[in-house]
């Protein structure tokens, strides 16, 4: 009965997410094209520098083994001396240090960019979309003035849900570690079996970490800790309904993934053009697929805090406007 309810719950949200996009469609169009080219572009210019310095590296190791032909013995090609041999692993661990050291100088600046696009992208879809839920119209200017006053906020729960997801992976990684150093076909299957329920079990956490994002944009002077606490009260009664909205729009994200995988790497061409081309697909689908788990995470925010008998505040310029509990559920119905 329980399971029925929230899959009935989880149909409305996804019902009313399809909804609410057109009624304020041009604002949402901008912000789905402006995450699109900006993060297209992160990516095409990580790819690009990323092969500029794989190639540096490939051919200083050339050139650091290739033999010495002033040197070179005819009569005795493998010929090495003590002294070369130490020189050229020196010379090896000072390259691999240096690749290393310039690979993540890239990551870093460039995830980074990527983070902080997809935080903006989301301040803004769920300001746009609460708006829309209500019938609100907004204007390109308002939703950008509100963000530029509360975009710290969020990013602060932001950090604080990056750190909970990597210490997550972290644990588990340490947990499956001792599987792996005696491998077999037992330890294999426990290491699968083990690996969805992280999954799982990750994305079931992650109901009340994102509606701590949600509250942190919506709620004046909620993030942080004290967001991560709002949105796990929030969401209680829920919550299963959350784990299916992530469930639903990963195994959807996967299916689309491995379709345009089949289609671009048809016929076996692994180029870095057909590489580049998949790239700029895969985060073209992230980028939509992450906007509409937005919403979707707006309107269940909103629904919750109805269940709750909560006043509804909308974001108005750097005001907030209060919806009252009965005029937001005559509109819900």
């Amino acid at each position: 009965m329980e399971f029925l309810k929230s899959f009935t719950s989880f149909l409305t949200i996804l019902n009313e997410s399809i909804k609410i996009i057109p009624r304020n469609g041009k604002l949402m169009a901008f912000v789905a094209l402006s995450s699109l080219a900006l993060s297209s572009t992160i990516f095409v210019l990580f790819s690009y520098s990323t092969q500029y310095v794989i190639i540096d590296y490939t051919n200083n190791i050339m050139k650091t083994f290739m033999p010495d032909l002033a040197s070179f013995n005819a009569t005795d090609p493998i010929s090495i001396k003590p002294e070369d041999a130490l020189l050229l692993a020196d010379k090896m661990n000072r390259l691999m240090r240096e690749y290393f050291a310039r690979l993540l100088a890239i990551q870093i600046p460039f995830l980074f960019a990527l983070v902080v696009i997809s935080s903006f992208t989301s301040i803004s879809t769920i300001l746009v979309s609460s708006l829309s839920y209500t019938s609100k119209k907004s204007s390109l200017n308002e939703v950008f003035s509100i963000v530029l006053n509360i975009w710290k906020g969020p990013m602060v729960t932001v950090l604080y849900v990056s750190a909970l997801a990597v210490g997550y992976s972290l644990l588990v990684i340490t947990l499956a570690a001792p599987l792996f150093v005696y491998p077999s076909v037992i330890t294999y299957w426990v290491g699968i079996s083990v690996a969805v329920f992280a999954v799982f079990l990750y994305l079931y956490l992650f109901v009340s970490w994102f509606m701590a994002v949600v509250a942190s944009v919506m709620e004046e002077g909620c993030y942080g800790f004290e967001a991560l606490v709002r949105g796990e009260n929030l969401v209680k009664g829920k919550k299963f309904c959350g784990f299916l909205i992530n469930v639903c729009f990963n195994v959807v994200g996967l299916i689309v993934f491995w379709g345009c995988k089949k289609m671009v790497f048809e016929g076996g061409n692994r180029g870095f053009g057909r590489m580049m081309l998949y790239g700029v697909v895969s985060v073209g689908v992230s980028c939509l697929g992450k906007i509409f788990v937005d919403v979707a995470y707006t309107v269940l925010y909103l629904q919750c805090k109805v269940q709750n008998g909560e006043e509804i505040e909308l974001r108005r310029s750097v005001h907030y406007s209060k919806l009252p509990t009965v005029q937001l559920d005559k509109e819900m119905a």
